[in-house]
């Protein structure tokens, strides 16, 4: 990737962070939902955050996507989404990309990869921009979802189409919001929905990110209403980014060690 395709993907980026930014500034004025000290420290520490992965680990993620796609989406079930029609592949792509991705962070929530996950939970002032606040290890794990969805054969059109749906929708439901959806809500995770699966006091819950439906067929359904309590984890990570990176290594080498406790998990 040359200097200049860098610079566009930067520019676009800053421009989406202005953009969206905006947008749950004003909702949050109309809310009166006003970021507190505690969420202005965070939304530094999330920025540095983005800006290395921006520069250092979505190029990386973007050239393993590119070089797989065009072999596993050419497979024996590529004829199946061509039969199909546009409007089935994109309801099949939202609705298997869903299904991949609960599974996918359940597998996050486990023992073994919990640490790395932890940073985006770490979080105490869960906002929109709390989405992009991973660990470079938990980043290629959500790279997975599209490489199975290319697997099924899925065209690239809709391999993207999946990725724009789960990455803005993934802004909405982080966000200080206390909306629940109603009835929706039997369809659609909602911001409440996922703050729950933050909420320091209830574990294993909410793990989807488009559709409520596979949290409620697997019994990890939860949302009695706006979560107002505690967010975030307890864990002490270090300070600032290079803690938060360091901190699985830390658990992961503290684990290998004998008489070592495993950290707990949520």
């Amino acid at each position: 990737m040359n200097l200049n395709r860098l610079m566009e993907i930067a520019r676009s980026q800053a421009t989406e962070i202005l953009i969206v930014g905006v947008v749950f500034a004003i909702l949050g004025l109309l809310l009166r939902r006003l970021p507190s000290r505690q969420m202005r420290a965070e939304t530094r520490t999330n920025a540095v955050i983005h800006v290395v992965d921006l520069l250092c680990i979505a190029p990386l993620i973007g050239l393993v996507i590119v070089a797989l796609t065009p072999i596993l989406a050419t497979g024996p079930l590529a004829f199946i989404w061509s039969a199909a029609g546009p409007g089935a592949t994109i309801v099949a792509v939202l609705l298997i990309g869903d299904f991949v991705g609960y599974w996918r962070h359940r597998l996050q929530h486990s023992p073994l990869l919990w640490p790395a996950h932890a940073v985006h939970h770490s979080d105490r002032a869960l906002s929109w921009f709390s989405l992009i606040r991973m660990h470079p290890i938990d980043r290629f794990g959500t790279a997975l979802d599209t490489i199975v969805l290319a697997a099924l054969g899925f065209p690239a059109w809709a391999l993207a189409l999946n990725g724009l749906a789960r990455h803005y929708y993934g802004y909405l439901i982080h966000a200080d919001l206390p909306w629940t959806f109603g009835k929706v809500d039997l369809l659609l995770n909602s911001p409440a929905m996922h703050r729950w699966h933050h909420s320091r006091d209830v574990h294993g819950k909410n793990f989807a990110t488009l559709f409520s439906l596979w949290d409620r067929a697997f019994g990890t359904y939860y949302a009695p209403g706006p979560c107002d309590g505690p967010l975030g984890i307890d864990a002490d990570m270090g300070k600032g980014v290079v803690g938060q990176y360091l901190y699985p290594l830390k658990v992961w080498f503290a684990r290998s060690e004998p008489n070592s406790t495993s950290s707990a998990q949520q």
